[in-house]
């Protein structure tokens, strides 16, 4: 009994200790910026930028279209890499950082952090940094836990590791529609001074045609941005060191 007890016990204390950190995920909803000490990034400074960041790539097959759109408008970005992905596709990886964007590890595998224990964690995390490190060419400075959950392990990983942990203020919910314009639509009714914006430049973990998506709304969503005094920039530019 004393057993089942002490069990439950360590049990509800590393519920609590995941549970503190998901509701901190909350930010993304809230109008706040980051916590104190910087665990924890929704928006940048209240300046005229916004960082648009793309997720679960590289793919050449869909990652390519959107850097060469990127390029077209003349607006730098952050791609949040997956390990296995930046294993696989190193040139890729190497491609966006030679072309001015920033690249950040979003994991290795991409699976819920809040029904994983910490050394769980803590070694995906570690997995991702070296892979996405190697690839990039350079240490690995920003990091975006699977699904935008962040597990009080997720950001003391990410932090051992030399990176700051970023979600983001606004989404397109690509997987959610056939219509680029309810991505456009979705991002601006987020989007402010300092903004993170979370889009998708990849299919493997979204239905097919999302990335499609995106590209189609790249234009006109840059267009009105830029139409309200809002500059795009890379999150190393946004959020300095």
């Amino acid at each position: 009994m004393r057993a089942a007890t002490a069990g439950l016990a360590g049990a509800g204390l590393l519920a609590g200790a995941h549970a503190g950190a998901s509701v901190a995920s909350l930010g993304q909803w809230l109008p706040v910026r980051q916590t104190p000490g910087r665990w924890c990034t929704w928006r940048g400074p209240r300046r005229d930028v916004v960082a648009l960041t793309f997720d679960d790539g590289p793919d050449p097959d869909t990652t390519w279209p959107v850097v060469e759109r990127l390029d077209e408008l003349d607006v730098p970005a952050s791609f949040f890499v997956r390990g296995p992905a930046a294993e696989r596709h190193p040139d890729v990886v190497a491609a966006l950082v030679a072309r001015g964007h920033t690249v950040g590890a979003h994991g290795y595998d991409h699976v819920h952090h809040l029904v994983r224990p910490p050394r769980w964690i803590a070694r995906d995390t570690a997995r991702a940094a070296q892979a996405v490190g190697t690839a990039s060419g350079g240490p690995v400075r920003w990091y975006r836990p699977p699904y935008g959950q962040v597990a009080t392990a997720s950001a003391l990983s990410a932090r051992r590791h030399g990176m700051g942990t970023v979600l983001w203020s606004a989404w397109g919910r690509e997987w959610a529609t056939s219509d680029p314009t309810d991505v456009v639509d979705r991002v601006l009714s987020g989007v402010g001074p300092g903004a993170i914006v979370l889009l998708h430049d990849s299919d493997d973990t979204s239905p097919p045609g999302t990335a499609r998506l995106v590209l189609d709304a790249l234009g006109p969503l840059v267009a009105e941005l830029r139409r309200r005094g809002l500059t795009p920039v890379t999150l190393d530019e946004m959020l300095g060191p």
